[in-house]
């Protein structure tokens, strides 16, 4: 990288990479326009919105789940405050978990998608690899269905190429999606867990995102991606001993503040993430000095939670380094507000899927290294067993 050093530095533009599982951004060069944090552009979902212009925050969406998808990308916007145009541009590296890119001022007429012409849906879906297809909220029709999805769902027809709402999605799991698909279209994104149907499965459900389509399709049109189909897994922590079976439950809040005490002198603030995919949205309750503010209870969007990066990458647990390098929503939602600069998080699974997260939080950067699950093993079991208590309860 030495001997780009000096291309990068003269660069007209902000050089950049992502990784990917790890939602955290870096930047190679500096780079400015004037009155716009332009790294925090990047990162942060609510700034970008305010920022961009409303006719164009659409197609930068569809960049967003090119870029999820690793998929070659490329779009110009216009800035709320000014009349420039910038071009974003990402590619996937040889690395699967990267994805480089730029943003610099762009030289061209209008606003242009991916594929380099207009359309319902303006980046390609055809190459993902998981099942996609475009969603007419009005007029229940589906308009694109990429072969994978088509796949999936082809003996629900006698015709894979005239798959219906009702094929794939029969009765009432119909208005779910729709109901999920309005909700994109008000918010930008909805992502969580909704049932569908196909002969091999029957029901099963999926995790999946809905996003808003720019172009003909805006304001009625949505993609729908269905991320992953989870498989039951069993949780990897403690089982329950003989002494705290015979033990009456703690009240949540005094139970967390419980766990939380002894390790008052390494963390800040502990974090319970009830996660409630079907409703897409997580609920969190917190302990510390760092969550005194946070109310309990606090609902968030599904979508930018540590729980859809577990869930999406199988990942086992996650580490936060800087949530100001990261590119997730809740760290701008819900940690950076609250003075959270780094955290661990470990997730814990029933026969149902995912239904807890534990997060471990620091008002420093980097205080979790290679060795937190190790270190904080001692928290896992009375964790679970204070949650499963609180859910009979």
């Amino acid at each position: 990288m030495q001997q780009f050093s000096p291309w990068i530095a003269g660069f007209p533009g902000l050089i950049w990479s992502i990784d990917i599982p790890h939602s955290r951004l870096k930047v190679f060069n500096r780079w400015s326009i004037p009155g716009l944090d332009v790294p925090r552009l990047l990162k942060d979902a609510r700034y970008r919105k305010k920022a961009v212009r409303r006719e164009d925050h659409a197609l930068l969406m569809e960049f967003w789940d090119m870029l999820t998808a690793r998929r070659p990308a490329a779009v110009t916007f216009r800035l709320t405050n000014g009349n420039g145009t910038y071009i974003l541009q990402g590619w996937p590296g040889e690395n699967d978990t990267l994805y480089y890119g730029f943003l610099k001022e762009a030289f061209l007429p209008a606003a242009y998608s991916a594929d380099g012409r207009p359309g319902t849906c303006q980046m390609d879906i055809g190459g993902i690899g998981y099942p996609v297809f475009a969603l007419d909220i009005p007029t229940r029709g589906l308009l694109i269905i990429n072969d994978a999805a088509r796949s999936l769902f082809a003996a629900a027809s006698r015709d894979p190429n005239t798959l219906s709402l009702a094929d794939i999605a029969p009765g009432g799991l119909a208005e779910k999606l729709l109901e999920a698909g309005n909700k994109a279209l008000a918010n930008d994104a909805w992502a969580g867990t909704l049932t569908f149907s196909n002969a091999q499965r029957g029901l099963f459900s999926a995790k999946v995102r809905l996003t808003p389509c720019g172009g003909a399709g805006e304001g009625r049109v949505v993609r729908v991606a269905l991320l992953n189909i989870p498989e039951n897994r069993k949780s990897a922590a403690c089982p329950p001993s003989e002494e705290d079976a015979q033990t009456a439950p703690r009240p949540l809040r005094e139970g967390l503040e419980s766990l939380f005490a002894p390790y008052a002198g390494e963390l800040d603030g502990l974090l319970f993430s009830d996660i409630q995919s079907h409703k897409g949205q997580v609920v969190v309750y917190g302990a510390g000095p760092a969550f005194r503010e946070l109310r309990w209870g606090a609902e968030h969007a599904y979508e930018g939670t540590i729980a859809q990066d577990i869930e999406r990458f199988g990942l086992r647990s996650l580490t936060v380094e800087d949530t100001l390098d990261s590119i997730k929503s809740i760290d701008w939602v819900l940690f950076a507000p609250h003075g959270i600069r780094s955290y661990f998080a470990k997730p814990f699974y029933t026969e149902q899927g995912l239904h807890a997260i534990l997060i471990l939080a620091s008002i420093r950067p980097g205080s979790f290294g290679a060795d937190a699950e190790t270190r904080f093993a001692s928290l896992m079991g009375p964790f679970e067993r204070l949650i499963g208590a609180w859910r009979k309860g």
